[in-house]
């Protein structure tokens, strides 16, 4: 019976850590950009990125706003990258040998900044595409609060095996502290990767990616850094406006995506975020726990109950990932499948990253050496 009143006690945290994720959607600007896209430079780090990059350029070349420069850093690609790029009309930078010290993405990040000229950055990863106006939907949320603009995309899945990174986005998000019913009076505890744009003046006085250059990941630091440096972070979800296809490679590749990140991730946002999406979870656990010992335990609460309690948790899950990606129709209604995934997969990320410190991305090693 314990089990049951943790799930009840539990079961608004999940809606009220995306709030605005859920009801606050109506209230991004509308307003046209001054300038368009001239003085933007878009920046896209790519390893072995033939098969998605194409996505991206296509998306970036339909867009009503025309950014001033698209710049390619191949991070030493063995594919077709560079190929790709070129025939697309990108400008491709031929990224110099990693340095000692650095991270691939931060390294590539980097040199792209170093050798744009807009007065804007817009960091996109090779996975990504832009929705129909939204580039300029970017750039009118960089207009309105200004600093660091940070989106996670609508993550759009095809098949089965990908409906196990259903939890992994939701915690991500709510872990983030950015979407609670506060929303600006509250801090974020980082940002995003895949997209993010800030004027060169912010991105220089915050120190840039070479501020975060020896991070196992660049996302959360590189917030961090900004809002250490005085600037805002704004977060976005990116329904309508960006969206990505994450490990489309199979199995093993979401086994290996989610494992580099996600350990190190949960320890690196504000503690009482990952504590709050943790008790969340746990009343995800309970609330598919108790219908089983209704059925096989004499004497426990009624099946209707748990059952109830159960279809709780499953209608807040499905109301979530409707807003954050294009997940299966029954990804909600079997989720302890997933969840469990995100369970397994969470304690070998930790186990990489504060044990053996290293985890492997796309043929490299990368240690971590800082927190």
């Amino acid at each position: 019976m314990g089990n049951y009143w943790v799930a009840v006690a539990f079961a608004l945290l999940g809606p009220l850590l995306m709030w605005r994720v859920l009801f606050g959607r109506t209230r991004r600007p509308t307003f046209a950009v001054q300038g368009d896209g001239e003085s933007l430079s878009v920046i896209i780090p790519a390893r072995n990125e033939a098969q998605r990059l194409p996505a991206l350029l296509r998306s970036l070349q339909q867009q009503t706003v025309s950014p001033r420069e698209i710049i390619v850093v191949d991070d030493e690609s063995t594919d077709d990258t560079v190929a790709i790029a070129t025939a697309a009309g990108a400008r491709v930078l031929g990224g110099q040998p990693l340095p000692e010290g650095w991270n691939g993405k931060a390294w590539a990040c980097w040199q792209g900044a170093a050798a744009s000229g807009g007065e804007l950055l817009l960091f996109l990863d090779a996975d990504t595409w832009l929705e129909p106006d939204g580039l300029n939907t970017l750039l009118q949320l960089h207009a309105t609060h200004g600093g660091l603009i940070s989106v996670q995309p609508y993550h759009v899945t095809c098949r089965p095996y990908e409906q196990l990174s259903a939890f992994f986005n939701i915690v991500l998000m709510a872990a983030m502290g950015a979407f609670t019913p506060l929303g600006a009076r509250l801090r974020p505890g980082g940002a995003f990767g895949p997209c993010a744009l800030c004027s060169r003046e912010d991105y220089n006085r915050a120190g840039g990616h070479r501020a975060v250059r020896a991070e196992l990941l660049e996302d959360i630091p590189l917030g961090k850094q900004f809002l250490r440096s005085g600037l805002s972070v704004w977060c976005e979800a990116g329904r309508g406006t960006i969206s990505f296809r994450m490990y489309p490679g199979g199995l093993a590749e979401l086994v290996e995506g989610w494992s580099k990140g996600m350990g190190y991730g949960a320890a690196s946002v504000r503690p009482l975020f990952t504590v709050l999406t943790a008790a969340w979870i746990t009343g995800c656990f309970a609330a598919f726990i108790e219908p089983i010992k209704s059925l096989v335990v004499q004497g426990g609460l009624p099946l209707g109950a748990t059952a109830a309690l159960y279809a709780v948790y499953a209608l807040e899950v499905a109301a979530i990932l409707h807003q954050i990606g294009r997940f299966a129709w029954w990804a909600p209604v079997v989720y302890p499948v997933p969840l469990a995934a995100f369970a397994l997969l969470m304690l070998r990320s930790a186990v990489l990253t504060f044990v053996f410190r290293r985890v492997r991305w796309k043929g490299r090693t990368i240690v971590r050496r800082t927190m």
